[in-house]
């Protein structure tokens, strides 16, 4: 029955601010959103209006009263992304609010007052950035002024022994930055995927050593001449650019004189990215860098006598210098020879005394790269890996705690442990930018009602601390005989620590992190080798390098180990891999260059617990090396790191290689969300690429709670994203790179759309409007009459098995030019939902333009073939909606064929594997499609399933591809079968409106299925579908949230009886029945159109 005017809703429950309960962070200078749900067994509830009232005290909204915000009553369905509107919220102060709502015939009473918390505006923080900087602090080294490469002239350094010596050996120590090189018109001088200029930065391409007796150097000895043929070239692979660097040692000369200088003859040059539309080359639309530098540095200069005496330091001249806090002449002989940090994981203390009684207390922490809080000797919360990786120099962001319970009278004491993070890491497409900083400002409001603030500043105290490196790719080196234990306790003794040295801060805006956090969300313990139940049993390989454990599944995270027994100065070693060799050692070659190892030094006192702080790893193994005694596999447990996102999605069904296939997506979705969407959690990699994230962002929304991961890494779209308006390819970046791929970054417009389809917020469509216009209207400036030229596509259909005149994939102009329609589509709608006629008339305009020089360009009506006639060119314009009226049947035939052809076994990639699935299904081919996405053989998920894959291959052959050097074990792309599960075989479909608003359910009751059953939880509440069948006979139960309609479509049904809840519906057009609006038959089908409520349907 529906609701009635007697029959009372329960009041509004689930309150959320910003898609969190509760927050203690909300951005005060952001307008926030409201939600909330109504739990009813009545069907057909809809809301048609509510009212929210926020006040500053519990009791006043207890009371229906908001002291500082009433709504009002409004007439609207809206229950999510309700956005405040009363006066600008303080900063750091806590709030409370309620709602209620009417539907059709009924009102519900107050919800509980909820409360809610503000972060602090940027304005407003105190303190400074401080650091643990001993001795010279971070280094560079030296290097000249920039030049333009086109007319450099040649820059030298020389040094004066201060006495005419005999020279045997003079050194140079190539440069390896730890801290950002700006060129002249300030783009970072950054590393690509195939080119690293930043190891040996500024090291000549050829040079010149001379020694003499005079500073003009009028008669000059040469000991040493390198030009640009003969000199020597670091071999740095693509993707594993080399942080190691190769002195140059010159030697077997005899030479004297006072006197040595070192020319660089051709200096290195760099060029950085394009930065505006002039750099837009007319004769193929390309973009090209039309500036270059060029520069000579080192990081020191050693000059040695026959028997080895350093000759250096001495005075020091150059042609030219930088000088600054990391580069200056001064370092070309301090005794350093290399770039360095001054401290990879710093720990920083400060005490103070409080008088009085406490009410409450709130800190804002800013760590980069990662920090964690300590108070009086406790650690603060459970999060790991903290705070999320953004670009630093745009955005960084900060967590708040309420400390109130750990605070006391008397004296206190405030510890942070920093590590290296990203801010401290260099990588492809990344930069270091120095030693780990951290900054804090905590506010205390007194019982009096007196409030007291203080923060970080030079009063801090810094030391080095156990965790002798740190590095996400490498691990950790942790020395437990160097711990300070009571450390961030009030009664610690701290002489010996040194001033915390108050440093530049990163540059980024602050901001509070409204992203969950990454936590450690399961554990697992080694697993059987056998079936036998006895644990103890467990047969654990043993190698010469130590005992190889298995978890049973590969994951993300790290692993404790309890060590017994050991003395003081034992090593015990954790490496860690995603398989074996055929010969059960770890197989680590497709890490690349990542070390994945974990070492920890004992103190040696009876019985000690070790895990990681600041590092991850994916493994599903691991090898112990060191362990003192015999090894027992209960001493180690895997723990399960990444973004703590809340499950959201279930799906099961009667084949139990795609509930494997369910699960390994499920796994590879998360195992891959560490703050950002990562292509791969274990090599020397783990970038947020675009490509990979815009196929799986749909399987991520039906399987988690990821709205405020996703809005963070839109966020960092416009971080990232150039003047010009295009996004790299990977995100973040601190390259400023050239345009990315066009198929890959589309994420721009489209991770946006699929946030509001799923959740039916449009704040995050207003907030990234601009930033989207810009990146459409980029692409479309360097389209040549509606076509995106070849020249910009770099992937393609990745990864695929069709093969175009020898190259994987689609010709490039094809898939360019056909994303580029759909971004333009896309942008289109979104105009649309926001209430911008203009700008949707007019995207909607070009969109068929570029349609209509695509179908010009590639299609063949008379044929109805697309390009080479591959699965992807059919597969990706029916997907997109590009195929003209009238030739839609013929072109899905052809498509049908090609895949019947290949023996129902898909051959496409990254970009072409979802829309050839979803369009099969689409256009009458469900079986077909379930027949490729059931494929037992390669390529194929099940295919990895039955080979051993807990989460999905980057490879359809990866089983074959080891040693390549690009084989990840977990990759999130191929997670968009989930999608597939959710949308196709349980039918839960979104079309025009937002799943908030309205649903479509048309499950796929495919021939080898006897039942499905999934779930979702929507921001209305749960969305559920199961159903099973005996023969001709099925049962579909599904169930509408509150506040949302569907259409069910049930298939086959026409001719057949069918009954909802035991009442049959044959004859019935109307809305007789609670809940069922309309009822119409179409194609075979009955259609229905439904309320909210739970629906029993029984076809026989």
């Amino acid at each position: 029955m529906s609701a009635s005017s007697e029959e009372q809703l329960p009041r509004p429950r689930d309150l959320c601010v910003e898609y969190e309960a509760e927050p203690i962070n909300v951005d005060p200078t952001t307008p926030p959103r409201f939600s909330w749900q109504v739990e009813t067994n009545h069907r057909d509830v809809r809301q048609t209006a509510y009212r929210v009232i926020i006040g500053r005290e519990e009791e006043t909204v207890a009371e229906g009263r908001g002291d500082l915000w009433d709504s009002g009553r409004v007439d609207s369905s809206a229950a999510t992304g309700v956005r405040y509107g009363g006066p600008s919220l303080a900063s750091n102060e806590t709030y409370h609010w309620s709602v209620k709502v009417w539907t059709d015939t009924s009102e519900t009473d107050w919800a509980a007052p909820v409360p809610f918390s503000t972060a602090l505006e940027p304005e407003e923080w105190r303190g400074e950035w401080i650091a643990h900087q001993p001795g010279a602090g971070d280094v560079d080294g030296w290097r000249s002024q920039w030049q333009d490469s086109k007319s450099a002239s040649e820059e030298w350094v020389q040094v004066d022994l201060g006495d005419i010596r005999d020279v045997s050996e003079i050194t140079l120590h190539p440069a390896n930055p730890i801290s950002i090189v700006r060129t002249p018109d300030t783009v970072p001088v950054t590393m690509s995927w195939s080119d690293n200029p930043l190891a040996e930065f500024g090291f000549p391409d050829a040079y010149r050593v001379e020694v003499a007796d005079d500073p003009d150097f009028a008669a000059a000895t040469v000991v040493a001449e390198y030009t640009a043929e003969s000199a020597p070239k670091l071999d740095d692979p693509a993707g594993q650019p080399d942080d190691s660097v190769a002195p140059r040692t010159h030697d077997g000369f005899d030479a004297r004189g006072r006197y040595v200088r070192v020319t660089a003859t051709d200096l290195s040059s760099v060029q950085p990215a394009a930065r505006s539309i002039s750099s837009v080359r007319d004769v193929d639309r390309c973009v090209e860098s039309i500036d270059a530098y060029a520069c000579f540095a080192l990081a020191a200069l050693t000059v040695r006598a026959d028997d080895g005496t350093n000759l250096t330091p001495g005075d020091i001249e150059t042609s030219s210098s930088v000088e600054t806090d990391t580069w200056s002449r001064d370092y070309l002989i301090d005794g350093g020879t290399e770039s360095q940090l001054a401290s990879s994981s710093p720990l920083l203390r400060n005490e103070f005394s409080i008088e009085k009684p406490v009410r409450s207390a709130r800190i804002h922490v800013a760590a980069v790269g990662y920090g964690e809080l300590y108070v009086n000797g406790e650690r603060i919360s459970n999060r790991q890996l903290d705070p999320a990786w953004t670009d630093y120099e745009r955005r960084v962001l900060y967590a708040t705690h309420d400390i109130s319970d750990q605070l006391r009278e008397g004296s206190n004491a405030l510890g942070l442990w920093l590590g290296r993070g990203w801010f401290a890491k260099r990588s492809s497409y990344w930069l270091s930018d120095g030693s780990p900083r951290g900054r804090a400002t905590l506010t205390i409001e007194f019982e009096d009602g007196t409030t007291r603030t203080r923060s970080t500043d030079g009063n801090w105290l810094a030391t080095g601390s156990p965790l002798l490196e740190n590095d996400i790719y490498d691990g950790e080196h942790y020395d437990a005989r160097r711990e300070a234990s009571g450390w961030s306790e009030s009664d610690f003794d701290d002489r010996d620590w040194d001033p915390a040295s108050v440093v530049d801060g990163p540059g980024g805006t602050l901001r509070p992190e409204r992203i969950q956090p990454m936590q450690v969300v399961d554990t697992f313990d080694v697993v059987e080798a056998s079936d036998r139940e006895d644990l103890s049993e467990r047969e654990v390989p043993d190698r010469e390098d130590g005992p190889i454990v298995d978890f049973g599944q590969n994951l993300t995270g790290w692993v404790e180990i309890e060590i017994d027994g050991a003395d003081a100065g034992d090593e015990i070693r954790l490496r860690h891999a995603e398989a074996l060799t055929a010969d059960g050692e770890l197989s680590t070659t497709d890490l690349r260059s990542a070390d994945a190892t974990d070492t920890y030094v004992a103190r040696g006192d009876g019985t000690e617990t070790y895990e990681p702080q600041f590092t991850y790893h994916g493994f599903r193994y691991a090898q112990i090396s060191g362990y003192p005694g015999e090894f027992d596999p209960d001493a180690v447990t895997a723990k399960v790191v990444h973004t703590a996102m809340e499950p959201r999605g279930e799906f099961a069904c009667s084949n139990d290689d795609l509930n494997q296939v369910q699960h390994n997506a499920v796994w590879g979705l998360r195992g891959n969300t560490h703050s950002i969407p990562e292509d791969c959690p274990q090599r020397d990699e783990r970038f947020g690429w675009t490509g990979d994230a815009h196929i799986s962002t749909r399987a991520l929304l039906f399987n988690f709670d990821a709205v405020r991961f996703d809005e963070k890494w839109a966020r960092d779209h416009d971080d990232a994203a150039s003047e010009m308006g295009y996004v790299p390819d990977v995100i973040p970046n601190k390259a400023a790179e050239t345009p990315a791929d066009p198929t890959w970054s589309i994420t721009r417009v489209m991770v946006p759309w699929y946030l509001y389809k799923h959740d039916g917020d449009i704040g995050v469509l207003r907030e990234q409007y601009e930033g989207m216009r810009a990146y459409v209207e980029y692409w479309l400036s360097v389209a040549d009459n509606g076509i995106l030229p070849d020249t910009y596509g770099k992937y393609g259909d990745w990864l695929a098995f069709e093969n175009t005149e020898g190259r994987r994939g689609l010709p490039h102009d094809l898939y360019n030019t056909a994303f580029l329609y759909q971004v333009t589509d896309t942008f289109s709608k979104i105009a649309a939902v926001l209430g911008n006629e203009t700008d949707a008339d007019a995207y909607r305009h070009r969109a068929d333009v570029i349609a209509a020089a695509f179908n010009d360009r590639f299609f063949d009506a008379d044929a109805g073939v697309y390009g080479p006639g591959t699965q992807s060119s059919y597969a990706v314009p029916l997907f997109l909606g590009m195929v003209p009226e009238g030739d839609t049947e013929l072109v899905a035939e052809n498509l049908a064929a090609t895949v019947r052809a290949d023996g129902s076994k898909l051959q496409t990639g990254f970009l072409g594997t979802r829309p050839l699935i979803h369009t099969l299904a689409a256009h009458g081919y469900t079986e077909l499609a379930y027949e490729v996405v059931s494929q037992p053989d390669q390529p194929g998920w099940v295919y990895m399933a039955r080979n051993g894959a807990t989460t999905l291959w980057e490879r359809w052959n990866a089983d074959e591809s080891v040693g390549s050097g690009m084989n990840s074990l977990n990759h999130s792309p191929f997670t968009h079968v989930s999608e597939f599960f959710y949308a196709v075989l349980a039918g839960i479909q979104v079309a025009d409106a937002p799943m908030t608003e309205h649903v479509t359910i048309a499950p796929a009751l495919v021939n080898d299925l006897d039942w499905v059953d999934a779930s979702v939880e929507t921001p209305n509440g749960t969305l559920a579908v199961a159903w099973d069948r005996d023969g001709d006979e099925y049962r579909l139960s599904t169930t509408i949230p509150w506040n949302t309609s569907a259409t069910i479509r049930l298939p086959e049904a026409a001719d057949a009886t069918v009954a909802e809840s035991g009442t049959k519906l044959h004859g019935r057009t109307d809305g007789s029945l609670s809940g069922l609006r309309t009822i119409n038959r179409d194609a075979g089908d009955v259609v229905l159109e439904v309320g909210s409520g739970t629906y029993e349907f029984e076809v026989v």
